[in-house]
């Protein structure tokens, strides 16, 4: 069976996806914490809704801040969703720099060490070398353009805003 590329560039990815999996835990526990929990800058809210309130179209309560800066940018009566609260906090500078770059690691990381994960398990059960060699070649693109679709979303959010 013949192997496409080196044994270093093998051991180089294999300590990538190690780490990659180690700051992916920390990614997601920081962006779990900030967007759910943080009191100071929770995306929407800390307002559980019931399905009943959801299906009859309750929106959640948002700060005074939220609520304001809203109604400034879309006139008095604009009803406030949670998309407007979050693309309003994306348009704040400091805070998308800030926010962008995180999520744009977090979409780096995830992807590396998914499709790396995906390349292993498809390298043990596809035997033939150009079966291999094909699955390899479409993973990784597929994966090339999940990461310029996500590196769009995450630059471009809060533009219009």
């Amino acid at each position: 069976m013949r192997t496409y590329g080196t044994n270093r560039s093998n051991a180089l990815n294999w300590f990538l996806h190690r780490i990659t999996g180690t700051f992916l835990i920390f990614l997601l526990i920081t962006h779990f914490w900030v967007q759910h929990y943080d009191a100071q800058t929770a995306t929407v809210v800390a307002q559980t809704l019931s399905s009943e309130q959801i299906e009859q179209g309750v929106l959640p309560e948002y700060s005074s801040e939220a609520r304001a800066a809203v109604k400034a940018k879309f006139g008095p009566d604009a009803t406030v969703t949670p998309y407007d609260v979050v693309m309003l906090r994306l348009a704040d500078p400091v805070y998308a720099v800030l926010w962008k770059g995180f999520n744009i690691l977090f979409l780096i990381f995830a992807l590396h060490h998914g499709f790396y994960g995906l390349n292993n398990i498809l390298s043990d059960y596809i035997r033939n070398d150009m079966g291999r060699l094909v699955a390899r070649v479409l993973s990784w693109s597929l994966a090339l353009v999940l990461l310029v679709v996500g590196l769009y979303a995450v630059i471009t959010a809060g533009w219009t805003y």
